[in-house]
C-alpha cells in the first residue's frame, strides 16, 4: 500500500515536471529564436514605418542589435553598453532605465532556465523509476489526466484573457514578475528597447509559445494513452 501511494506521488510529480518544463522549453525556444524576431521585424510597423526605418538603422543593424540584446539575457557577465549610429548620430542605444529593466529580465530568464533544467532532471528521474520498477502506465496516464485537466482550465482562462484583452494580461504579468518598479513602462516613441519588441510582437510571441506548449502536452498525453492501452501492466 505504501509503495502504491509512493508511485502515485511519482506519477503526479512526473506530470507536473513535464508540464512546467514543456512550458519553459516553449518559452526559451521562441524567446531566443532570432529567425522569429527577424520575421516579426519584417512584418510589423511602428506608426506606419518598418521597425528598422523608424528606429533609424538598417535591417542588418536591427538583426545585430537583436542578437546583442538576446545574448545579454543569457550571460550574467555581459553588458548592455552599446553605441550605434542611429539616424545619423552615434549614441548609446539603451538608456539607464532600459538597462535597469533588462537586468530584471535577465534575472528572470536565468531563474526560469534553472527551473527548467531542474524539472527536466526530475522528470527523467521519475521516468527511470517508472521503467525500472515496471510501474503501471495506466496509473501514470490516469494521474497525468487529472493534472492535465487542471492545467487545461488554467490555459483556457489565460487564453481567453489574452485574446480578449492582451494589454491587461501583459500588465498583470509585469506586475507579478517585476513587482516593486515600473521600469518596464517604456515609451514606444523614444525607447529603442520597446521599439525592437513592440506590443504586437509580444502578442505573437505569447501566441506561439502557448501553441507550442499545448502541442507538447497533447503529444505527451497521447503517448501515455497509447502506452496505457498497449503495454501489459
Amino acid at each position: 500500500m505504501q509503495k502504491k501511494n509512493f508511485n502515485k506521488i511519482i506519477f503526479y510529480l512526473c506530470s507536473i515536471c513535464f508540464i512546467i518544463s514543456s512550458l519553459l522549453i516553449s518559452v526559451h525556444y521562441w524567446c531566443y529564436n532570432e529567425d522569429f524576431y527577424r520575421k516579426q521585424h519584417q512584418s510589423l510597423t511602428l506608426y506606419g514605418e518598418p521597425i528598422a526605418q523608424y528606429i533609424g538603422i538598417s535591417d542588418e543593424q536591427l538583426d545585430e542589435l537583436t542578437h546583442f540584446t538576446l545574448s545579454y539575457l543569457n550571460d550574467p557577465n555581459a553588458s548592455l553598453d552599446k553605441v550605434m549610429n542611429i539616424k545619423g548620430v552615434d549614441r548609446e542605444v539603451f538608456t539607464n532605465d532600459e538597462k535597469a529593466h533588462m537586468v530584471d529580465v535577465q534575472k528572470l530568464n536565468l531563474i526560469s532556465k534553472y527551473i527548467m533544467y531542474i524539472c527536466i532532471f526530475i522528470f527523467v528521474l521519475c521516468m527511470i523509476y517508472i521503467l525500472v520498477n515496471k510501474c503501471s502506465f495506466k496509473e501514470l496516464y490516469l494521474c497525468s489526466k487529472k493534472i492535465f485537466k487542471i492545467f487545461l482550465i488554467i490555459i483556457l482562462v489565460l487564453g481567453t484573457w489574452i485574446i480578449i484583452d492582451f494589454d491587461s494580461f501583459w500588465t498583470f504579468f509585469h506586475h507579478i514578475f517585476f513587482a516593486g518598479n515600473d521600469l518596464w513602462l517604456l515609451d514606444l516613441r523614444k525607447d529603442i528597447l520597446i521599439m525592437i519588441v513592440p506590443p504586437e510582437f509580444f502578442f505573437h510571441l505569447v501566441s506561439v509559445i502557448t501553441i507550442t506548449f499545448i502541442m507538447l502536452v497533447i503529444l505527451y498525453y497521447l503517448l501515455l494513452y497509447f502506452l496505457s492501452r498497449r503495454v501489459n501492466d
